[in-house]
């Protein structure tokens, strides 16, 4: 005989049996272990955040980053973390229990990178020349693992550039801009005492908008081999061409420059009125000699050879210098500014009061190629002096050394006269890379100040 409380019984004890079975499935999905990177893929120099979540309390995950350089040389780097009451771990605010690095950070895992292979440790990371790819792997006590993946490029997945080759008015380089849009505030990249010319970041500025030409203007095919009495007329041809070419807006142009190249830049602005913003990465305040085995400047205008400062070495120093086996040759520059009279001070400072365009200086206290900080102290000075009627700003890094310019993310080991830590690096490049687009943005995206 049928019993009504019997089938209430088989329902209880079935719903039961459903509970426990899909219990530990829900439990299981709930505490799965995630790593959150916020925006996982960008424009280089994009900051991030980055979480490892699904832990327990108090649980303890160790996060281990991985990445290929441009050598084929593989970086690793390991931190293991205590995961927070919410059984979250927040890179940008927790310490490492232990591993490669100490303090709350959400770049750690990169700047702390070393080469996997000992052979490698004294080298610095060879960037690709198109951005930055980081694996990374979280792996608790369990051996229960997440993954994800941090991409930088120098420029948007989805959309290309168009790179044009200039090879006229006796100027060489290479512009690039977007596919799609235009015409473009206009930008043109001078180089250091390298030479040649800095194509990966003219593609990352020409990502955020500008047609941005890298310019050579010796040690490139069919231009100088040394920097020495480099005209400063040559530079016009390039002016010329940018302001004809069709993805250029014309009246929206910008200089930058950086190390020899910033010294260029302001030089370059203090004679020409054509900018509209001009940005200098630790230039110098003066004209200095070539960097040639010749007793010459580094610049000429209309034939002759600018008023500059002479470096102070020895013979014994500059062959350690090209052995590599000195840190630092600011000395060389310090010595020299020591030893020179006012009146040559004077004649070989770069009059940066005649340029007529807002100016943003970066530099670095620990700079060891020259002392780019007080030199540009020393600008500043100058133009407070002469009240200059443009915005000026000065930002300086702590402990970043010479490169201070390039968003770095994974920097290494640098054996030259650089200067700098890796955390700090990493900290003040993306300081002064954010600081340098907002600049250029407010000048030449939105307007101009003249």
């Amino acid at each position: 005989m049928f019993n009504p409380r019997d089938s209430y019984v088989f329902l209880f004890c079935l719903f039961l049996i459903i509970i426990v079975q899909i219990s530990p499935s829900v439990n299981a999905q709930a505490r799965e272990i995630t790593i959150s990177i916020q925006p996982a893929e960008a424009l280089y120099g994009t900051p991030f955040s980055m979480t490892i979540s699904g832990l327990k309390p108090g649980e303890e995950a160790t996060l281990k980053a991985r990445s290929i350089d441009g050598s084929g040389i593989i970086w690793v780097s390991t931190a293991t973390f205590k995961a927070d009451g919410s059984g979250v771990i927040d890179l940008s605010k927790q310490a490492p229990l232990s591993g490669d690095y100490e303090e709350p950070d959400v770049m750690g895992p990169l700047w702390s990178m070393k080469p996997s292979n000992a052979r490698n440790e004294d080298r610095a990371f060879r960037k690709y020349g198109h951005g930055l790819t980081v694996q990374y792997q979280a792996i608790n006590a369990k051996g229960e693992t997440a993954t994800a993946c941090l991409k930088r490029t120098y420029q948007k997945p989805d959309e290309g550039l168009v790179q044009v080759q200039m090879d006229a008015n006796g100027c060489k380089g290479f512009l690039f801009y977007p596919e799609t849009g235009g015409p473009f505030p206009g930008i043109i990249l001078l180089s250091g005492s390298g030479g040649g010319m800095n194509t990966t970041l003219a593609k990352a500025f020409a990502s955020y908008g500008f047609a941005t030409l890298a310019l050579a203007y010796f040690r490139y095919p069919g231009l100088p081999g040394y920097l020495e009495e480099i005209p400063l007329e040559y530079f016009q041809g390039a002016f010329e061409w940018m302001r004809n070419h069709r993805a250029v807006q014309k009246t929206k142009l910008g200089l930058v420059g950086h190390s020899k190249g910033g010294e260029c830049a302001l030089l370059l602005a203090s004679l020409y009125d054509e900018f509209h913003a001009v940005v200098a990465y630790v230039p110098s305040a003066y004209v200095w000699k070539c960097i040639s085995p010749q007793a010459k400047s580094s610049w000429s205008f209309a034939g002759k050879g600018l008023p500059f400062i002479s470096t102070i070495e020895t013979q014994e120093e500059v062959q350690q210098f090209y052995r590599g086996e000195i840190s630092s040759i600011r000395k060389w520059y310090a010595d020299g500014l020591a030893a020179a009279g006012p009146d040559l001070i004077e004649k070989a400072a770069i009059p940066v009061e005649k340029i007529k365009a807002p100016v943003f200086l970066a530099s670095d206290k620990d700079d060891r190629t020259w002392p780019s900080s007080e030199f540009c102290e020393t600008i500043v000075q100058r133009l407070e002096a002469h009240h200059f009627p443009y915005e000026y700003k000065h930002v300086c890094g702590e402990r970043a050394g010479h490169h201070i310019y390039y968003p770095d993310f994974i920097p290494g080991i640098d054996k030259g006269v650089n200067g700098g830590v890796a955390r700090d690096k990493v900290k003040w490049s993306l300081v002064i890379w954010l600081e340098t687009l907002n600049f250029l943005d407010r000048h030449l995206h939105k307007g101009s100040t003249k």
